[in-house]
């Protein structure tokens, strides 16, 4: 679409009707961008930044040796993580992304400077069914099920009698490794489930050389990023992309700092008047934590928020100390939120988050209720970042929608080059309302 004032305005008050501010000021202003430059552009930093926490640099460097990398890689990522200040947030931990994830890289990795490492903290605080469908292997209708897994799989004609069920009704497709009864539960701290090993010797080849070995029992998210960093080398060859689950990131430095009484976000959690003015701008119903809960014959994710000195939800509570976080930290049963991860990432250590539509918006409204009063250990408003929009959404020439894995097992998609920011934001106008 050429930059049309009419059709720009019309865009612009369209996203702000629906509270898409942060996302409409980005258009209006980045709209001809060449591509190219704006990738770049998401790279840029503030001068005068501060040296990152420690404690922060330390769960990283946790983090990394749990997926698999050695100290000297663990190192090196951390090295390059010092010197971009630049994570990529705007996905979700999942067995094989879909074609907004697949643009989100794309973009990002045009403007990744030289020699640097592309760091993918994938947040995990969500149920396998979320939009990106965590426990499943995403594909397009040009792929037939049998093409990527046997027909001789265990449960393969029920998986087929799904498949041929969801084609009905939408385009999108998928195989899912998840039992029903876990379809709501929450990714962060889950277990390989006995269904996923059973459906491990009966993928497509190409896929098998790609998965990590599943064995029930073990974690999921180790798993996940183990195979999208696989992935990964196949379709973006001659760059370091390191799979991580930012939740544990986030999980490891809680248990770093919540000892420490005069540490920001120990304050945050565990002073009461501290606590008390936070919510009282941010709100009361602010979601701190989320857990899984027993839900019938289901385990569901259950978020947590603060009252009264409990940290609860609808079906589960109990008192906010010291002892109780930790313990539950070390558990994996508590998982730690949007606000409280994105705090220490963006408010206290300044890191720039590149993210999706959606997170523009939070991050720009957590800001402002940031600016409402003064916190210690807050880095300075000018260093703080929330507008590194990095999204959009992969389609072939003839409309239809690019999955990885169609790549990765052969199919040869045709697809023009958006030349501008404007461009390669289009194919996500239906999802915004904007068609």
């Amino acid at each position: 679409m050429d930059r049309d004032p009419s059709k720009m305005d019309s865009i612009k008050h369209k996203l702000n009707e629906s509270g898409r501010v942060e996302l409409a000021d980005i258009l209006e202003k980045q709209w001809e961008t060449p591509i190219e430059e704006y990738a770049q552009s998401l790279w840029s930093q503030n001068k005068d930044t501060i040296d990152l926490e420690s404690e922060l640099l330390q769960a990283f460097h946790q983090e990394f040796l749990r997926i698999g990398s050695t100290e000297e890689e663990a190192s090196e990522s951390i090295a390059s993580l010092k010197r971009t200040r630049t994570l990529q947030t705007a996905t979700h931990v999942t067995a094989s992304e879909g074609p907004t994830f697949f643009a989100t890289h794309r973009l990002a990795l045009k403007g990744l400077p030289k020699g640097e490492s592309y760091l993918v903290g994938a947040y995990s605080g969500v149920p396998y069914a979320n939009a990106a469908w965590s426990g499943c292997l995403n594909f397009s209708t040009e792929m037939e099920l049998g093409e990527i897994l046997s027909d001789h799989a265990p449960g393969f004609s029920e998986l087929l009698k799904a498949d041929r069920d969801r084609r009905r009704d939408t385009s999108e497709r998928r195989i899912s490794m998840i039992p029903g009864k876990f379809r709501d539960a929450q990714v962060f701290g889950s277990e390989i489930l006995e269904k996923q090993e059973t459906l491990a010797l009966h993928w497509n080849d190409v896929l098998k050389k790609l998965m990590p070995y599943s064995k029930t029992g073990e974690s999921f998210t180790l798993w996940a990023s183990g195979f999208c960093r696989n992935q990964a080398d196949l379709l973006f060859p001659g760059f370091k992309v390191v799979y991580f689950d930012l939740n544990e990131v986030i999980r490891n430095y809680l248990l770093e700092v919540l000892s420490k009484s005069q540490h920001p976000l120990t304050m945050i959690l565990l002073n009461p008047e501290r606590r008390y003015q936070l919510l009282e701008v941010f709100g009361k119903e602010t979601p701190l934590f989320s857990t899984n809960s027993n839900n019938g014959n289901r385990i569901k994710l259950e978020t947590l928020s603060f009252h009264e000195n409990q940290l609860g939800g609808p079906s589960s509570s109990f008192v906010m100390d010291e002892e109780n976080l930790m313990r539950m930290l070390k558990e994996r049963t508590l998982c730690p939120g949007l606000f409280i991860g994105f705090t220490v990432l963006v408010f206290l250590n300044g890191l720039n988050c590149l993210g999706s539509f959606e997170q523009i918006e939070y991050l720009a409204r957590f800001k402002k209720n940031w600016s409402r009063f003064s916190f210690p250990g807050l880095i300075p408003m000018e260093q703080q970042d929330t507008k590194k929009l990095s999204c959009g959404r992969m389609i072939s020439s003839q409309g239809k929608p690019i999955y990885p894995l169609d790549l990765i097992l052969g199919q040869e998609p045709s697809f023009s080059e958006p030349r501008t920011l404007g461009q390669w934001m289009e194919p996500l106008f239906p999802r915004l309302g904007l068609i």
